[in-house]
């Protein structure tokens, strides 16, 4: 992903950049009301810019303040109970979630309008005409807020149920999948390079992002081929190698350009790092098969979702076919389905394995999967393992047989 783009959505997604944006909408529009008071007509003036449009005002303002308190409540507490009953790492898609910002930052941006928009008019800002305007200002928000208002309630209804969660995670991880899927090396090449000078992190983190048009560009200029060596997901500390480029050696201008494809946080990030959905994914089935929540139907759906995120990511793309990689002078690793499998499934396969319900469905579900050739050999391995976990867990036999014949059914 370009690093501008991933700065932009990664900047974005904050909810107070949402709220502050609709709060400056919401004072502009309070102030620019006395600027367009020269267009509207006198008969209009005459009978919207009367003292009814202070007492919207006034409701509005004595309203939404509470309003927004208590949505903020209810989103910290969908926060808390997410990150309790799902997993820590989703709780920033709560946060995230588009909805909940803009019904926060519509009843954050409508309290300031309505407060801007009092005050001016204790303060003589306006004439007649500029409270007509005001007033028809004041009826549209009051039918956005009143709109956002029932979506947020509905909202409310699924934000901290753990199905929700789960399709939120899905949705993330499926985006990553396919773009991996479709730029399987980051639009260039697989290999290695065998010597090269070492383009090392300056900081310690986790790779959240890498721009390989940038890198791309920066080998034209150099006539030279770059091997990412810490994809996305990768943990590095100071120091370590993150690509690989053929010239005998760097200086610290060539570092920095190469470097600056990279961006390292404290946390992985679900945009461009497949593996780290299905990882959330086994982490919310291995919570829910915890003997403190015993919740083996979620373990289950957890299943059925791997299984659906994996036949996207073996589907061949809608355009396959012959054609030149993208980023021609650029080298990239391959993600396994061995590491997708064990991700999704290796939890399940642990916590799972003395639970009948969840072992067999697990069976049934890389049976599935097992009809594909590109995943028949790691599922078999994957599969025979929980079945081995199994029978050392089940303490009755007749659980072990019936367990058994599904996996030879196989």
């Amino acid at each position: 992903m370009n690093r501008w783009l991933f700065l932009w959505r990664k900047w974005t997604r904050q909810l107070w950049v949402k709220a502050t944006a609709y709060a400056g909408v919401g004072v502009a529009a309070a102030l620019l009301a006395a600027a367009l008071a020269p267009w509207v007509p006198d008969d209009m003036a005459e009978r919207l810019g009367g003292e009814s449009v202070e007492s919207i005002l006034t409701i509005l303002a004595s309203s939404l303040l509470g309003v927004a308190t208590f949505s903020v409540g209810a989103m910290v507490t969908a926060y808390t109970s997410v990150s309790t009953a799902a997993s820590p790492r989703v709780a920033a898609l709560v946060t995230s979630d588009d909805e909940t910002q803009k019904a926060l930052a519509t009843f954050v941006g409508a309290f300031l309008y309505a407060i801007v928009s009092v005050t001016a008019i204790n303060a003589h800002y306006y004439g007649q005409n500029g409270r007509a305007i005001l007033f028809l200002v004041s009826l549209a928000m009051v039918g956005l807020v009143a709109f956002r208002l029932l979506a947020w309630i509905n909202r409310l209804s699924s934000l901290a149920r753990v199905g929700h969660t789960i399709d939120l995670v899905e949705a993330r991880a499926l985006k990553a999948l396919e773009t991996r899927r479709d730029a399987p090396f980051f639009g260039g090449r697989e290999g290695r390079l065998t010597t090269g000078a070492e383009i090392v992190a300056a900081s310690t983190g986790y790779v959240q992002n890498v721009d390989p048009s940038r890198l791309q560009t920066m080998a034209e200029a150099r006539d030279c081929q770059v091997e990412i060596v810490a994809p996305p997901g990768a943990f590095v500390r100071r120091g370590a190698v993150l690509a690989r480029v053929s010239l005998a050696a760097c200086d610290e201008e060539a570092q920095a350009d190469f470097r600056s494809a990279f961006a390292l946080g404290d946390s992985r990030s679900f945009d461009q790092d497949p593996r780290f959905g299905l990882i959330v994914l086994g982490e919310i089935a291995a919570k829910a098969l915890s003997p403190g929540v015993n919740d083996p139907g979620t373990a289950i759906q957890v299943i059925g979702t791997g299984v659906r995120l994996l036949d996207v990511w073996v589907q061949p793309p809608e355009d396959d076919g012959p054609r030149p990689p993208r980023c021609d002078r650029l080298l990239g690793p391959a993600v396994t389905a061995e590491d997708l499998l064990e991700d999704l499934f290796g939890p399940i396969a642990r916590y799972g394995a003395g639970d009948l319900a969840v072992a067999m469905r697990l069976q049934k579900g890389l049976a599935a999967l097992a009809a594909t050739p590109r995943l028949a050999e790691p599922v078999a391995v994957l599969a025979q393992a929980a079945v081995e976990r199994s029978r050392a867990a089940l303490p009755i036999e007749a659980d072990i047989r019936r367990l058994e014949a599904v996996a030879l059914a196989r």
